[in-house]
């Protein structure tokens, strides 16, 4: 800190009255920064430390804040800690880009470095048996979540029952943003299960970015070791009332597909010899267009792999294995090697069937 200029130099005294708890808390504070940062001469007494603070306030008001701002400011440890985990961004163009990811898992080992480091965060400054401590976290949450401007409200009502560990609570959350909006409180219940609070009830709009979830204390709150497996289930318990079929199958169709395009059990077929053609057609002449010539056979081989028609073994080598059954998928078989002989040679040994360019 530079020394005081002459034009700021204390020449007059101004006399107030504040309780003794004020007073103590003040100087206390004073006190601890001094021993904490002697060289800072915003904490070298009170007085200095009181004109620091009531000058700045001042150039606060003159910028545009008032009063009611000074409940809502993003302290310095919040803000250090995410910005180190976030990134601006362009919101309409992410609100849109996220609109696939809707029914993702936001699974533990997707993002362990995350949840663990938003674990310890917590936990740091959080004394879970301290009801006061909790809702001086949440506070603290709150304040820096309608500062992103993402979030138009964000409340969790924390209830204690016989016993300060005893607890129950109500979260409620609006957002501004569809996609974004749904994101944050499923990763939310997620992290609440590795915290150890259960959802036991969950409503929420879509439409309306409106979320509201009841969660309940369990021991896993209170224990510190990660207890790894309990937690991993209380997140996917939690997350369920997000990422289920109901909600799925009452969303748009692609959804369902994506879930479906994971279990290669499941084959996509044509309804008709002309959409199957039409999409052949179009597979082919995008490849041509857009990859390595000498690539062609490959990425043709695993468009078939991608309707989970084939299993490549070996992409370097162009070694697969079918899928298809032949009494069923007779039909599909027969549409399978027409189109990969027109640009290959195919040999079968052993079950496993091997592609060779044909030389132009």
């Amino acid at each position: 800190m530079p020394l005081e200029s002459s034009s700021k130099k204390k020449t007059t005294q101004q006399t107030i009255s504040i309780t003794q708890k004020l007073k103590d808390r003040i100087e206390n504070y004073v006190i601890e920064n001094h021993e904490e940062n002697p060289d800072d001469l915003r904490y070298k007494s009170v007085s200095a430390f009181y004109n620091y603070v009531m000058d700045s306030v001042l150039d606060c008001f003159d910028k545009g804040k008032n009063l009611d701002d000074l409940d809502n400011f993003v302290d310095s440890e919040f803000k250090t800690f995410f910005d180190r985990l976030s990134f601006n961004a362009v919101i309409p163009y992410y609100e849109e880009a996220i609109k696939t990811n809707r029914y993702s898992d936001p699974t533990f080992e997707k993002a362990t470095f995350f949840f663990l480091s938003l674990r310890r965060f917590y936990m740091s400054i959080m004394d879970p048996t301290d009801i006061s401590s909790i809702k001086n976290l949440v506070k603290r949450i709150e304040n820096y979540l309608i500062s992103n401007g993402l979030t138009k409200e964000f409340k969790i009502d924390v209830i204690t029952g016989k016993t300060n560990t005893d607890l129950t609570a109500t979260f409620e959350f609006v957002g501004l943003y569809k996609n974004l909006g749904f994101e944050t409180c499923k990763y939310t219940a997620a992290f609440f299960g590795l915290l150890g609070a259960k959802i036991t009830n969950c409503v929420f709009s879509f439409k309306d970015v409106y979320y509201r979830y009841d969660l309940k204390a369990t021991h896993l709150l209170y224990t510190k070791d990660l207890a790894k497996s309990e937690r991993i289930k209380l997140m996917n318990e939690n997350v369920a009332y997000f990422v289920n079929y109901c909600e799925v199958i009452n969303d748009d169709d692609y959804y369902l597909w994506m879930k479906m395009a994971e279990d290669k059990n499941l084959i996509v077929c044509f309804n008709n010899e002309e959409t199957k053609k039409e999409w052949t057609n179009l597979m082919e002449e995008e490849i041509l267009k857009f990859s390595d010539k000498e690539d062609k056979i490959l990425q043709i081989l695993r468009f078939f792999e991608k309707m989970h028609w084939v299993d490549i073994e070996n992409e370097k080598d162009l070694i697969f294995q079918v899928r298809l059954s032949k009494p069923k998928y007779q039909s599909e078989l027969e549409y399978l090697f027409e189109i990969l002989s027109k640009c290959s040679n195919i040999s079968e040994i052993g079950g496993k069937y091997y592609l060779m360019k044909v030389i132009d």
